[in-house]
């Protein structure tokens, strides 16, 4: 495999991140340093970052987490907040959350060491499904519905949209197929509609459902393996 994907996929960095420490010179391969990256990685090979060796790792660990509101998405916070870190057992520390929600939403965060799965659910091309149940402080008419349908100016150039919309009483579930940062209270603020509680229940075939706030659960089985062919690192038999 390329040697930034072998990199993503060792828990270390993304495949953005990978490729900037090939560029800066701080990766080897077999005792040579490597800049090109379309180096190919094979299982003999030694690959080693500033001189600490890196491999595969044996078995990947993914998991769905309930996350509070007013808990941030982010390993520290400079400002002294309570992170998802603070909520889950040391032991999960280095996992990365795949898709933030932020400060003041609730619901399902995904995270994992598995480099490529992280990769593959957060990135635009693989069109991954989140779902969101909405709150607001008064119903969707059916031109902010389409509006939301047909794609909505959310400034710094950037265009937020929702693919499905549910009525449901008291609340709308919009499924988006990007995770934009704070999309949805972008979009329903140009609308000017006021979001008075923002949940996310679904991302690709993992739901919430009955996790307790606060509370985690591994991913593994046939959910894990849906998952994985979800986002094309396993092939259906």
């Amino acid at each position: 495999m390329r040697i930034n994907q072998y990199i993503s996929q060792c828990g270390i960095a993304s495949r953005r991140k990978a490729e900037a420490l090939i560029l800066e010179g701080k990766v080897s391969v077999n005792g040579t340093p490597v800049k090109e990256l379309s180096t190919q990685i094979e299982e003999t090979d030694l690959v080693e970052i500033d001189g600490q060796k890196i491999s595969l790792a044996k078995q990947h660990t993914t998991i769905a987490f309930h996350k509070p509101p007013g808990v941030i998405c982010t390993a520290i916070d400079p400002q002294g907040r309570k992170t998802i870190y603070d909520c889950l057992p040391s032991g999960f520390s280095s996992l990365k959350y795949i898709g933030r929600l932020d400060l003041q939403s609730r619901g399902l965060v995904l995270l994992s060491d598995d480099g490529e799965l992280v990769y593959r659910l957060t990135h635009p091309k693989y069109q991954i499904e989140r779902s969101y149940l909405v709150w607001t402080s008064r119903d969707l008419s059916r031109r902010a519905m389409e509006s939301l349908l047909n794609g909505i100016d959310i400034g710094e150039g950037e265009t937020g949209k929702v693919k499905d919309i549910f009525l449901d009483d008291g609340f709308v579930e919009l499924v988006l197929t990007e995770g934009k940062n704070r999309e949805i209270r972008k979009m329903l603020h140009a609308l000017h509609y006021h979001i008075e509680d923002l949940k996310r229940i679904g991302f690709a075939n993992i739901t919430l459902g009955d996790l307790a706030v606060g509370d985690y659960r591994e991913i593994a089985g046939e959910e894990l393996k849906e998952l994985m062919l979800k986002v094309n690192l396993l092939h259906s038999t």
